[in-house]
């Protein structure tokens, strides 16, 4: 009986460590000054975000994949990070989301500089997800209400790695 026991207990513990290799945990910088979440990627030779109709021409863009983009975080969902904006050409906010809901980054990620590669889309947005992105985002359920009545068709990325930017000033 005893055999059986250690042995089921180290079957257990096997699957426990084999079940925990699957996505790369959240690290940081040596220096503490960026954050990875995601996918492991680098900061280089991403577009700005401000700058990135003149990059891609997007007056008929329906999806671009593999790109990699570079901004100031507008919001992140407050709840538990599932969610980021970026400004892009100038006004226009981008909702960026984490590919199969894999990955959160910090809920204060506001106001930091933030670098994502993965997929740019074309999409609609409901009053329903609108309402709840607003309200996740600090919002009074009842000014989401009055400000969101109609769907959106924006841009949305679909991130498969982000990186937060600490300011030197911040630590």
């Amino acid at each position: 009986m005893k055999k059986i026991f250690l042995f089921c207990l180290s079957v257990a513990m096997s699957a426990t460590l084999y079940a925990q290799t699957g996505v790369p945990a959240d690290s940081v910088s040596a220096d503490g000054l960026m954050s990875f979440h995601g996918q492991r990627i680098s900061t280089n030779d991403a577009i700005p975000a401000e700058k990135l109709s003149e990059k891609l021409g997007l007056l008929d863009l329906e999806k671009v994949e593999d790109l990699k983009l570079s901004g100031s975080v507008e919001a992140c969902c407050q709840a538990k990070g599932c969610w980021m904006s970026m400004k892009i050409n100038g006004e226009q906010e981008m909702m960026v989301k984490f590919r199969d809901y894999g990955f959160f980054v910090p809920i204060e990620s506001a106001g930091k500089t933030a670098v994502v590669q993965g997929t740019l889309v074309k999409e609609t947005t409901s009053v329903e997800e609108l309402r709840h992105y607003a309200i996740d985002g600090g919002m009074s359920p009842e000014e989401a209400e009055k400000k969101y009545t109609e769907p959106v068709v924006g841009l949305s990325f679909i991130a498969d790695g982000a990186v937060i930017i600490e300011e030197e000033s911040e630590k």
